[in-house]
């Protein structure tokens, strides 16, 4: 009891900590998401108790679900969330890999053990009753199954694909072959992802060699490790029209300074509600993401006030990382890139995912003039896992008509 109340106290004191430097509105979102974030926990948690009370004797379960409380509830959270603030990062990664996965798969086996529950219960109504042994079956299949699923989406997150993508349009003179873009989106690196994924980008843009690198947001999260090494690699990046980037939601939640900092190290020119002139025919602008006003006690700019007017001759693309489509603004770009969505990372979550964003993953074209790639990112967020959402970087291919 008195580690739990210690641990408990320093959640609390950390928690203030932060919420201290958040706006009012922001405290209020901090807030509400933490308490969203404890119900869904502990609801996953509770239920997977109760179906592993039905496989596991009464003898040989209290001990164990103490400790599976334990650890699972208090300590890994709380572990997590003070160590990706203070440090030591080892112990970041630790912890985080660990209560990441172990959420990860409780989500699991709730859609699947969930999925063969409403099947028995059904087939309960209609006077079909299951056994005992059709309980315990259908509880070592979900196991399995979840297992199974952690081990291949582990490998899945760790294979980042090259998306080619090819738009064509009057605006590039017919002179230029093409211009070249290189989108990484939602790396999120972090007490997770680390040193191997700055060396997997590095290694696509030495083989691609495009000619602009653009990163949509969410570059970095709290607890980052080894970022001498990180930013070394990212600033030995080259492309012969420079490298640009704007924030996602997650360089406001893990402090505007250090990921401004983080991004300069790294080489590229942060767009914050700004737009440059790349070519006499080409522009890119980028505006920063909402969280800025729970995170960072700021404004919003209205991207119709950041974008160029609109002109016949000058292709412009739109950085931003949410794939929202604002219609006032529709007419002032050609191309908008984003990301965000990490495409669900994990189906079925995907489906989640799908009615916030409709704009999941790919390509869409808004009208006859104006399109929205969305990246499904090339890190993730919180579990360590993809499934049926591969990780990507994006080449973007700008051609003048045939």
């Amino acid at each position: 009891m008195i580690i739990r109340k210690q641990a408990f106290n320093v959640f609390l004191e950390q928690s203030s900590n932060h919420i201290s430097d958040i706006h009012m509105n922001g405290s209020l979102t901090f807030i509400l998401f933490l308490t969203a974030v404890i119900v869904v926990y502990s609801s996953l948690n509770t239920y997977f108790i109760l179906k592993h009370r039905n496989f596991v004797t009464l003898k040989t379960l209290p001990l164990l679900l103490v400790r599976l409380l334990l650890v699972t509830i208090i300590l890994t959270p709380v572990a997590t969330f003070y160590f990706s603030w203070q440090g030591p990062t080892i112990l970041a990664t630790l912890t985080s890999l660990t209560g990441y996965s172990w959420l990860a798969f409780l989500f699991l086996f709730l859609m699947i053990h969930g999925s063969a529950d409403i099947v028995l219960f059904i087939s309960r109504r209609l006077g079909y009753p299951h056994s005992s042994k059709t309980t315990r079956g259908v509880f070592l299949l979900t196991m399995g199954l979840s297992l199974f699923i952690l081990f291949y989406g582990w490998h899945e997150a760790r294979q980042l694909k090259t998306e080619r993508v090819q738009i064509t349009t009057r605006k590039i003179p017919a002179g230029i072959k093409k211009i070249t873009l290189l989108q990484i989106s939602d790396v999120h690196f972090s007490p997770i992802i680390g040193e191997k994924m700055a060396t997997d980008i590095y290694q696509i843009v030495q083989k691609e060699k495009p000619d602009i690198i653009l990163s949509t947001g969410d570059l970095l999260d709290r607890g980052f490790r080894n970022g001498q090494q990180i930013t070394s690699i990212l600033r030995s990046l080259t492309a012969p029209l420079g490298k640009y980037a704007i924030t996602g939601n997650h360089e406001f939640i893990a402090g505007i300074k250090e990921s401004t900092k983080f991004i300069d190290q790294a080489g590229f020119q942060l767009l914050r509600n700004k737009a440059v002139n790349i070519t006499p025919f080409l522009t890119l602008a980028g505006v920063d993401d909402p969280a800025i006003r729970q995170f960072a006690n700021g404004t919003i700019v209205p991207e119709e006030q950041v974008l160029p007017k609109p002109d016949a001759k000058r292709f412009t693309i739109l950085l931003k990382h949410q794939p929202r489509i604002e219609t006032s603004s529709i007419k002032s770009f050609d191309l908008q890139l984003s990301g965000h969505t990490h495409a669900g990372q994990i189906f079925p979550f995907t489906a989640l995912v799908k009615l916030a964003f409709p704009y999941l993953s790919g390509m869409y074209e808004i009208d006859s003039e104006t399109s929205l790639y969305v990246s499904r990112g090339s890190g993730t967020w919180g579990p360590p896992f993809r499934f049926l959402a591969p990780p990507e970087i994006t080449l973007l291919e700008l051609k003048s008509p045939p």
